[in-house]
């Protein structure tokens, strides 16, 4: 993400729950193109599905969903399993407060790290990308 901002690029990173000092840093030194709304602010705000992106905030958008925003209780496969991040349903509630607003024109999920015999896990992973298409969906055809 540091690359795609230091190429002039806007960001808006939602549900970030672990951040490291460099990390920080790179956020504080863009705050006209960085833009957040941290995990544990996000479980402080009802209802999210009414999330707003900025006014200025370019029109059209790639989504990246990093699996390790999700819980840990929920998503432990991932690199970073860390508490305190988004329930399954805040993230989708916010995905389709983006889909409303702008025109995706990619997504991806990543940081997904399959453990064996836990299955559960890569359903949850595989329904991200099924709800995020379904909504992409909606949001083109206009249903």
């Amino acid at each position: 993400m540091k690359r795609l901002v230091d190429a002039g690029m806007h960001l808006f990173q939602l549900g970030v729950r672990a951040m490291s000092v460099e990390e920080q840093a790179v956020r504080d030194a863009h705050p006209e193109r960085i833009h957040y709304l941290d995990a544990r602010q996000i479980c402080k705000v009802q209802p999210v599905h009414d999330f707003q992106l900025p006014e200025n905030f370019p029109k059209k958008v790639y989504i990246t969903v990093d699996v390790d925003g999700l819980d840990g209780a929920i998503m432990p496969a991932t690199g970073t399993p860390v508490p305190g991040g988004l329930s399954f349903w805040q993230l989708i509630d916010l995905l389709e407060a983006v889909t409303r607003q702008r025109e995706v024109v990619g997504m991806d999920v990543v940081e997904f790290a399959p453990i064996d015999g836990f299955h559960v896990y890569d359903y949850t992973a595989a329904e991200v990308v099924y709800k995020m298409m379904g909504l992409v969906d909606r949001a083109r055809n206009g249903g």
